[in-house]
């Protein structure tokens, strides 16, 4: 299969429908020829997303001609929620189209270049992720290091996981996801101008990846790219629009030079109310005048609300609103019922787009015109960008709407303070003179005033802080908050999730069981500020007292409170999930069943609304498409006490209980609708499509029986891993992890030396598993020596096997494979490597054990073991020796390579396991 450097204009067009621009064939030629460079500055509407598809054809194009790799993970950041959705989307369509066996010849050898590098194991031609606040988090990413990535961040999600502590992962996570994206990574930080602190630690960061004592030369560390109109780095290597381009280019410079004529619109009691009248007789004024959508941006979701129920109300016209802290699933309502009204391609039926910051960056929206309320002087260019974006209309009108007198210095709109509003109106004054207005050329000669500084100084972060935070599994004396290292103020109002399920104040089911079988999707969640979400659910409460389920990564438990003069105060973390009973009064009003432009929201503390129930919509995604996709399938059936299920489920004295699977499939038969004929399809679809049927509580009782999609997801969503079939034996599932591990190091281009150290440590990472209790744990026959329980139970059997095992509670077989293997490391078997850092990798290969573990020598061994084996447990687990090997290791190899290496073991047992093996 052969691909040159030429072919990246076919593959553009094949994908976008038009050639790419010239600025985008140098950066093309730039990562190929020297690396990403340290800026990419483009206008608005200049494409600056085409760093995706030069990403994939970079990659492509280095793997089937053997030149050096540029990094395989690309990370887009940008810190708007819905933007970040947007970027994702736009990777999604370019993965399906690559997937697409009957693409053009191009697109079909571009993925063929993808797929030399992700090797013989089943992976996706490029694995696509997203990781925003107030959503579940990605983690399918990190299952294959060797394949072709895009991920979709914010800053202070990418950041935190940088950091080691991913906002909305599991401690167990963390290690895992610092280390791949601090190495062989690249992330483009868009508008960076709006995220200078994160940029600088970023930056950082990639400075102490390579410090070691050891040469770790090997592994390229992270290359950090900024993208925006104020570049932050004064100098280093640029790529972007030239004023020839636009002379060559001809759809480049409609989209740079077309008007966008500034009207600036005085309102009195500016800042209150009446500016929510103002605004919406000027965009019904605007929509009278043209046939197209008029986009109307707010500061605040509180006046979006507002004004999208007062045009709607008094003007009688169409109108969606859009945020961040919207559901997805509302979002894709939206779209379906209005097809095209979040692309350029637009929707005429929608009257008017109501929005806040959201939209602002990076969305391809292309509005007839605009009405904003004053912000600083960055978002309003970039609400500008959403106008007339392609240029295809001679010109893009724009009305602001501005105080008729001075602003004070304490007014503040929406995150805008005096500091920001003031600078902007006098910009602003300036383009309303000029002819061109807000046209994203005429910028580059008055460019928007620089954002305020919200902070004194900047931070950077040192080894010592890095040391710190990579005792992921230590008990710290403080919890690290990073918003020193990250935010660019000292009041982050970071996103947590809420959702809402019916069946989670439940007589027969326990909530936090509930939530671990059906753990939050992300079409179900509302996104919403931190500060928003407590105030809101402490209100709540007083109210009427919350049960509510807190989940944290892996993490699921009860939502812990506590207890204030003003009431209880929910314990949250940015990147938390709460899930709530349906019957808790938190929202906005909800829309009709089929008039989904006015979402929901999380009602803050103050609002002068009523708050309302919201839908459950987990099963909703059945609404929307014919065929769920894999990994999506959820679909819950209650069991009525003394009905035909419940009696068809239980075992009685006559008759042993039948088969759940067989009892529900037959069940569904008869029911054509939504999700119950997905799971019905499943059910009977080939054999090799796995399927969990759980019974909850237990056969015994039972009283909720769960479908649940054991196939692995086609797109980012984290699913259930099938259940096992057939029986995996220990020995067997070592091996091929031990395999699969120096298989990945070779695609990963490392060195001999640390291919052998995996393949050692894959060897011998489940050795702890050969301990009798942990075979009891599992329900292995005697006779069997097994790596995985061979099916999914209930949480009855499992207590009752963990309790047969006598194993104490938190007990970790890999803490025990260390002692085990901790002799024939000592051999000669281990061909020179490292054992330190062999040991490491197998006591870390489930993400415990940095630094320490729960049990002593004397909990951890079962009484057959031997007294040098008892000393050996001793010398490490109670005399430090394990704590002095993960700061050798270190020291050795540094904090985040050591990371790294953690993350490729444990993807090769996902993998391996994932194959039921």
């Amino acid at each position: 299969m052969i691909l040159e450097r030429g072919d990246f204009a076919e593959f553009f067009a094949a994908v976008h429908d038009h050639r790419p621009f010239a600025w985008q064939e140098r950066l093309l030629d730039t990562v190929l020829a020297e690396g990403w460079p340290d800026t990419i500055d483009a206008p608005t509407g200049a494409g600056k997303t085409a760093a995706i598809d030069v990403h994939v054809f970079a990659l492509a194009f280095a793997a089937l001609t053997g030149r050096p790799l540029p990094p395989r993970r690309l990370v887009m950041v940008v810190g708007r929620r819905v933007l970040v959705d947007d970027q994702y989307e736009h990777a999604r369509a370019l993965r399906d189209r690559l997937r697409d066996s009957t693409a053009p010849d191009i697109v079909r050898r571009v993925a063929a270049g993808l797929r030399s590098l992700a090797g013989p194991a089943p992976q996706d031609v490029l694995t696509v992720a997203r990781l925003r606040g107030g959503l579940p988090p990605s983690r399918r990413w990190v299952d294959h290091p060797q394949a072709a990535a895009v991920l979709c961040a914010t800053p202070e999600m990418w950041g935190s996981r940088l950091l080691f502590r991913g906002y909305g992962s599991s401690s167990r996570a963390w290690p895992r996801e610092a280390g791949l994206l601090a190495a062989d990574t690249v992330a483009v930080v868009d508008e960076a101008h709006l995220a200078r602190q994160v940029l600088r630690t970023a930056r950082r960061v990639a400075e102490l990846v390579p410090v070691a004592e050891g040469d770790t030369s090997w592994l390229s560390p992270l290359r950090v790219v900024e993208t925006t109109a104020t570049p932050v780095a004064a100098a280093g290597r640029r790529v972007g629009v030239d004023e020839e381009d636009l002379a060559r280019d001809e759809v480049l410079a409609q989209r740079m030079l077309r008007r966008k004529p500034v009207t600036l619109v005085p309102c009195s009691d500016w800042n209150r109310s009446s500016v929510v009248g103002e605004l919406v007789r000027r965009v019904a004024a605007l929509r009278a005048e043209g046939d197209r959508t008029v986009g109307c941006f707010v500061n605040s979701v509180e006046r979006a609300v507002a004004v999208t129920r007062r045009l709607r109300e008094t003007e009688g016209l169409t109108v969606a609103l859009i945020c961040g802290q919207v559901r997805p699933i509302d979002i894709a309502r939206l779209d379906a019922r209005y097809p095209g009204v979040l692309s350029t391609r637009g929707n005429d039926e929608v009257d008017v787009l109501v929005s806040t910051q959201s939209l602002e960056v990076g969305a391809d929206l292309d509005f007839g015109g605009m009405v904003t309320e004053l912000a600083s002087g960055s978002a309003l260019a970039q609400r500008a960008g959403r106008v007339n974006r392609l240029g295809t209309r001679e010109t893009g009108p724009i009305s602001v709407i501005v105080p008729d007198a001075e602003i004070r210095t304490d007014v503040r709109s929406g995150p805008y303070t005096h500091d920001d509003l003031a600078p902007a109106l006098e910009w602003l004054a300036r383009r309303a003179e000029d002819r061109d207005g807000l046209a994203p050329w005429a910028l580059r000669g008055d460019p928007p005033p620089s954002a305020s500084r919200r902070r004194p100084l900047w931070q950077r972060p040192e080894l010592g802080h890095v040391w710190h935070w990579a005792r992921t599994n230590d008990e710290l004396a403080a919890a690290p908050e990073l918003d020193l290292w990250l935010s660019e103020d000292f009041e982050p109002d970071n996103a947590v999730g809420v959702v809402v399920r019916d069946e989670l104040v439940s007589p027969v089911v326990d909530p936090v069981t509930l939530v671990r079988y059906l753990p939050p999707r992300r079409h179900e969640v509302f996104g919403t500020p931190l500060r928003t979400a407590r105030a809101a659910l402490t209100a709540a409460d007083r109210d009427s007292r919350l049960t509510g389920v807190l989940v944290r990564g892996d993490e699921v438990d009860e939502l812990d409170w506590t207890e204030t003069d003003d009431g209880r105060r929910p314990h949250l973390r940015p990147g938390d999930i709460v899930v709530l009973d349906s019957s808790t009064r938190l929202f906005t009003a909800s829309p009709t069943h089929d008039e989904h432009t006015t979402p929901q929201v999380v009602v803050p503390l103050g609002w002068n609304h009523d708050t309302h129930t919201a839908e459950d919509v987990l099963e909703a995604p059945a609404e929307l498409n014919r065929n769920v996709p894999p990994g999506d399938v959820v679909h819950r059936i209650t069991v009525p006490p003394g009905g035909d299920l419940h009696r068809a489920l239980t075992p009685s004295d006559e008759e042993p209980a039948a088969d759940p699977r067989d009892v529900v499939t037959e069940f569904l038969a008869t029911d054509t609708t939504g999700m119950a004929a997905e799971a019905y399809r499943l059910l009977t679809g080939p054999a090799a499509d796995p399927t969990h049927v759980v019974v909850l509580p237990d056969l015994d009782s039972p009283g909720l029986v769960l479908v649940l999609d054991g196939r692995r997801a086609t797109s980012d969503d984290d699913v259930p891993q099938p259940p096992i079939r057939r029986l995996v034996l220990l020995d067997n599932h070592q091996r091929d992890v031990g395999d699969r591990a120096a298989e990945l190091a070779g695609r990963l281009g490392l060195p001999d030396t640390i291919r052998d150290v995996l393949y050692l440590a894959g060897l011998h990472h489940d050795d702890g598993k050969y301990d009798p209790r942990f075979q009891t744990r599992l329900g292995a026959p005697s006779d069997t020596i097994l790596a995985k329980s061979r099916s999914t139970v209930g949480p009855v059997t499992l207590r009752r096997r963990h309790d047969a095992s006598g194993l104490p509670p938190r007990w970790r077989h890999e803490q025990r494979s260390v002692v085990h293997s901790w002799p024939e490391l000592a051999t000669d078997a281990t061909d020179g490597a490292d054992r330190d850092l062999v040991a490491r990798l197998i006591g870390t290969s489930h993400g415990h054990g940095r630094t320490g573990f729960p049990h002593a020598a004397t909990d951890l061994l079962n009484t057959a073991d031997s007294p040098e084996t008892k000393q050996q447990a001793a010398d490490l687990f109670d005399e430090g020796e394990w704590d002095d090997l993960i700061e050798r290791t270190h020291h050795r190899y540094g904090v985040w390579v050591c990371s790294f290496l953690e993350a490729v073991l444990r993807a090769a047992d996902g993998q391996i396991s994932a194959e039921g093996k």
